[in-house]
């Protein structure tokens, strides 16, 4: 066993999870954070608030989820507030001590009073859940687009809850900014997502259905023989790159002096965001 693993490291509260809830309030308090997962925000989940200058960041424009969580994680990382950073594999709780166990079979050892708990994640040890709600996943299809990947439209709307919307972004495969690819974003029952009807394949029809009802097309194919004014296109083409389904089910556990579990938003928790104090004062005014 290294000297590492023999020595236990005291807390009196220590926040759990790698969401950005969790670091917006591990920085609001000030406190030591640990996760299994970073639960990097959605790309094009955007946030504008007041008290994003207590962050250094200008209040009057909106910045994006994933930003402030890359945001918060630096600062608390420079103050010293992640000490496992990114090398936890699991967390059990035993009485007032935590153990966690790194991603290199390590047990690294805290005691604390209190658990602030976002993230239930590969933490064991917890309170009886006594309740569960579950609501519509949202459902991530980050698509390729090999042909029709060349046009002005950022962003196209559906009715309907399967594709609802499709964001259009500058392809991350090229230097070439002018090549979009996309991301269709979908909000279905965990029935629905076990459906072939609600498939990515399926997802990538009705993909391609919006592209041409907007008036996108593929690459173009020379010039008409009958009109050499006009141009001749291929066919649209895209290929399903990964799909995430982001589930949003809530636990409520039985009471314990011992854990504290917070269902705040990113906005409810902006709305408490303060100046800091101490040192993540300092690097915060720093950057």
């Amino acid at each position: 066993m290294s000297e590492l693993e023999r020595h236990i490291y005291q807390k009196d509260t220590i926040v759990i999870g790698g969401s950005l809830q969790a670091l917006l309030y591990a920085y609001i308090h000030e406190l030591p954070t640990i996760y299994v997962e970073e639960k990097i925000p959605f790309r094009f989940d955007e946030t504008k608030h007041v008290n994003l200058a207590h962050i250094g960041l200008n209040p009057s424009q909106p910045y994006s989820n994933s930003e402030l969580w890359a945001r918060l994680k630096f600062f608390l990382g420079l103050a010293g507030l992640l000490p496992m950073s990114d090398k936890a594999a699991s967390i059990r709780v035993n009485d007032n001590q935590l153990s966690v166990v790194t991603k290199r079979s390590r047990n690294i050892k805290f005691n604390f009073n209190k658990l602030v708990v976002f993230d239930d994640e590969e933490v064991f040890g917890l309170p009886t859940i006594k309740k569960k709600t579950a609501e519509k996943s949202r459902v991530l299809d980050w698509v390729n687009v090999r042909s029709g990947c060349s046009h002005s439209i950022l962003h196209l709307h559906s009715d309907g809850e399967f594709v609802k919307d499709i964001i259009f972004y500058p392809t991350d495969r090229s230097d070439n900014r002018n090549l979009k690819d996309l991301v269709a974003v979908s909000y279905l029952t965990e029935e629905q997502i076990n459906d072939f009807n609600y498939s990515d394949t399926m997802a990538k029809f009705k993909i391609i259905e919006m592209m041409k009802d907007a008036g996108i097309r593929g690459a173009r194919n020379g010039r008409d023989v009958n009109n050499p004014e006009r141009f001749k296109y291929y066919a649209i083409k895209i290929e399903p790159a990964q799909r995430i389904i982001e589930r949003n089910v809530t636990k409520y556990y039985d009471a314990d002096d011992r854990f504290e579990f917070v269902y705040d938003t990113v906005a409810q928790l902006l709305d408490k965001l303060n100046k800091p104090q101490g040192y993540l004062s300092k690097v915060s005014e720093a950057f």
